[in-house]
């Protein structure tokens, strides 16, 4: 068996290869100021939102999220796990893997493959009685009510354990092998009586396979189909499964051939292969217990963003106020968790067929961000319009801003607590100056650049970078409208997008802050910042927000105007068509004469407003 790959060599490898040759290979690029740009090769799109950065190395799409190195690209583009992308980036780059030696864990999963082999056999058996034993019609009429097509219980593995005391003990230990039997009962598939019997822990249940990362069986959970309780019973934990680490459906999602930019955390088996069925392939279940530390770790791992769905009751919040303390210390930047709540009654096995996919994405859409609701959850706990409150409101959300790992997010959530409670948070500052306390930080990470001299020097007029469009005299305007935008979000509500592609890198970023304050509007800059963690333009857009107020406020006319300019590219390039075909002596139409005299009108009115706006500035 291999073992790993030295962490050396990937850091070398991904310092050889350029990202603009990775991506380009597979999708072509257009040049766009000092970036690429292309239509997202991830999710759909008509026009182009993903982004190639030749020199942080990095791509980002700004509709779907996606994001990475060239090594993280050819993983999800080609569909390799990550030993393969290794391999396939080191025979490109003329480079040959080294492996490091085979570890204790390693050495210790083949002493449980003999396990791994009987829980398969044991899921290829379930899986053969949904179909053929002659008592299957109950499970299958069960399947067939809630909805349940054959090609996602064929997907999902979903099977049948028939009634009776020993059918799965005599399906694979049919003579009585003792180390055979011995295995099951330490994999959990029987249980062993203090007289030394044994019999099957499944019986009369439908069956949902759990299994690990590589698709390995490792446990199931049971559905009864009469009144006996426990209504649904898991494996219990065995040497190859342990259910505080796994995740229903995590293997099944990752499966599927799409990029997986969010996964949200469900109740129950059938909430996901439900979900599955109407085309939400990423949503998971906990096994019995509520989400860990280490569940998150691992889905951070994979996506980006989480979504907990719970009901909307009482006891719905309860458990969402657990789940946020228990996801708070591993909120990284670039991570970020959120919160649906559902109508009472209702889960998302049933609501899912009730409204379909896009009315249950609508609301994963609109679920609320982590900070939002910890703010909200805490102000039902104290009277907030009192001095009493306010304190009390600092007590509360000190400890658990105190939990977030050192970095932007944190820094964020302290402004936010002190914008909440109109002075610095006292117990935030008790609790950061303790010793064992990571103290928090505003400063950026390292690895992000500054901004370019123009766009951090106020005492003169900012000029645009050489390498975007150095005749570009819309530049300086862009770069205060985008600053405008990210210090007022709330001005996003008088603005329209524009139709027009974006010139240069900050035009591109303009739009995208504009298109996303459209979906999910915000008043403070604190939550629009929020919102970018972990993207490239995180630093960027950190100084913009607190770069000092020198000069008037815009006003979201100014920025309008801005935006009108760049749709004014193609009100010139028509007019430029026309005058050139009237220049050529040709005879323009009344139609085209008309045209041509309300487009001059047209522009003349926007330079004027430009006029105003630099006069102003």
């Amino acid at each position: 068996m291999a073992g790993r790959i030295p962490q050396s060599f990937i850091d070398d490898l991904l310092a050889r290869v350029d990202v603009i040759d990775v991506v380009d290979s597979r999708v072509k690029l257009k040049k766009t100021g000092k970036n690429y740009s292309a239509c997202c090769p991830f999710h759909n799109e008509k026009s182009p939102s993903f982004t190639v950065s030749p020199d942080k190395q990095f791509y980002y799409c700004f509709g779907c999220g996606a994001s990475g190195s060239a090594l993280k690209f050819v993983m999800e583009f080609d569909g390799l796990s990550f030993p393969d992308a290794v391999e396939k980036l080191a025979t490109q780059a003329g480079m040959e893997v080294p492996k490091e030696q085979v570890s204790f864990e390693a050495r210790q999963e083949q002493q449980h493959q003999p396990l791994f082999d009987l829980m398969q056999k044991a899921g290829s058996y379930f899986e053969k009685m949904l179909r053929s034993h002659e008592q299957r019609g109950k499970a299958v009429d069960y399947l067939k009510n809630r909805g349940l097509s054959g090609k996602a219980a064929k997907f999902f593995g979903i099977g049948y354990a028939p009634p009776g005391w020993d059918n799965l003990q005599n399906y694979l230990a049919a003579n009585g092998e003792r180390e055979l039997i011995k295995q099951l009962i330490s994999c959990g598939m029987l249980i062993e009586k203090e007289d030394g019997r044994t019999y099957d822990r499944f019986r009369d249940r439908i069956m949902f396979p759990i299994r690990d990362a590589r698709g390995r069986y490792i446990a199931f959970g049971g559905r009864v189909l009469n009144d006996e309780k426990p209504k649904y019973l898991n494996s219990p934990e065995t040497p190859i499964f342990q259910k505080g680490r796994e995740l229903y459906g995590l293997y099944e999602a990752r499966k599927i051939r799409q990029k997986l930019t969010r996964i949200v955390i469900v109740e129950g088996y059938m909430d996901v292969v439900a979900l599955a069925e109407f085309g939400i392939h990423y949503a998971v279940a906990t096994l019995g217990t509520a989400t860990s530390e280490h569940h998150l770790r691992r889905l951070f791992k994979v996506v980006p963003e989480v979504i907990f769905c719970f009901d909307g009751d009482q006891a719905g919040r309860t458990a969402a106020a657990r789940a946020m303390e228990t996801v708070l210390p591993v909120l990284e930047d670039g991570v970020q968790a959120r919160f649906l709540f559902l109508p009472d009654g209702e889960d998302p096995d049933t609501l899912v067929r009730q409204e379909g996919k896009d009315a249950f994405e609508q609301r994963l859409n609109q679920a609320v961000h982590l900070p939002e609701f910890l703010f909200d959850h805490l102000k039902e706990q104290v009277d907030f319009d009192t001095l009493d409150g306010k304190a009390r409101l600092d007590q509360l959300a000190a400890p658990l801003i105190n939990k977030l790992p050192k970095g932007m997010l944190r820094s964020l959530m302290r402004n936010k607590l002190r914008d909440e409670l109109g002075a610095d948070s006292v117990a935030l500052d008790r609790l950061e100056s303790a010793p064992s306390a990571p103290a928090a930080s505003a400063e950026l990470p390292d690895h992000e650049e500054p901004l370019p001299a123009y766009l951090d020097d106020d005492r003169h007029e900012p000029q645009p970078p050489q390498q975007d469009h150095s005749a570009d005299t819309l530049a300086p305007l862009v770069h205060k409208a985008l600053t405008a935008l990210v210090k007022q979000p709330s001005l996003a509500s008088e603005l329209e997008l524009p139709d027009t592609e974006p010139e240069s890198e900050y035009e591109r970023l303009l739009i995208e802050v504009l298109r996303k304050l459209k979906q999910t509007p915000q008043q403070s800059s604190v939550g629009l910042l929020i919102q970018w963690i972990g993207s490239p333009y995180q630093a960027e857009l950190q100084q913009l927000a607190d770069r000092p107020d020198r000069q008037m406020k815009p006003t979201a006319a100014d920025i309008a105007v801005v935006l009108k300019q760049m749709n004014a590219r193609k009100l010139s390039a028509e007019l430029r068509t026309l005058t050139s075909k009237f220049e050529r002596g040709e005879k323009l139409s009344s139609e085209e004469q008309a045209r041509k005299r309300e487009l001059h009108k047209q522009l003349h009115s926007i330079n004027k407003k430009r006029a105003r706006i630099y006069a102003r500035h």
